[in-house]
């Protein structure tokens, strides 16, 4: 027995996509390392903005 089919939905193919999960991105080490980077960075300029906040406070503290 045969099940029924639509368009181009075949089981192997079907198998190997839920194996793979998501196909689609650039995974290559050039995008991976670029990725880290960026991520870094922003979290580097986010720590930069807290620490530029708690010495404006510590200044303005201070002129009062």
């Amino acid at each position: 027995m045969r099940p029924e089919w639509r368009g181009n939905q075949h089981p192997a193919t079907q198998q190997q996509t839920s194996i793979q999960g998501n196909t689609m991105g650039d995974k290559s080490p050039k995008a991976n390392q670029k990725k880290s980077s960026q991520k870094q960075s922003k979290a580097s300029s986010a720590e930069a903005s807290k620490k530029a906040a708690v010495a404006a406070k510590s200044a303005a503290g201070k002129k009062k």
